[in-house]
Parts: C-alpha cells; sequence; structure tokens
C-alpha cells in the first residue's frame, strides 16, 4: 500500500475501525469528540466529501496521514502505512 491508498481510505472508516463513533451529523460533516484529547463536547469534524479532518479545540486538521501522525505520534511514514 502507498501513500496514495492510504489517502483514499475514508476518515470515518478508520475511526470507526479505532473504536470511534459520529457524534451528530451535519450535511457531509461527521462531528466526533476528539481521539486525540479528552472532552465532553464534539470539537472533532470529519469533512466526508474532501475526506479531511479538524479539530477545533486543538486546531489541527488535515488528512488521514496526519491524523495517524496525531494519533501514534510518530512521523515515520512506514510505521505508520
Amino acid at each position: 500500500m502507498n501513500i496514495e491508498d492510504v489517502k483514499q481510505i475514508p476518515i470515518a472508516d478508520y475511526l470507526h475501525s479505532l473504536g470511534y463513533s459520529p457524534v451528530k451529523q451535519q450535511g457531509n460533516g461527521l462531528w466526533y469528540k476528539s481521539p486525540l484529547r479528552e472532552e465532553c463536547e464534539a470539537s472533532f469534524k470529519v469533512n466526508t466529501d474532501r475526506n479531511l479532518w479538524y479539530d477545533f479545540g486543538a486546531g489541527k486538521g488535515g488528512n488521514i496521514i496526519a491524523l495517524a501522525k496525531e494519533l501514534y505520534c510518530s512521523d515515520s511514514l512506514p510505521y505508520l502505512l
């Protein structure tokens, strides 16, 4: 699997595989409690059309690779892939 293949994996599916479920859906946005930190209200949004995420509480976002880097505290692409 190469980087372009990984970028095609839906972030919502990836989060589901890790045990995270959306709290609500608004249009093309799925809202989650952040997988990156503890919180009471959902402030982590996944845009399902663009396959991008943004954590409004942390001020971070990006594609699935950026999310994996944050979740696993690693920049090693071979490790993340």
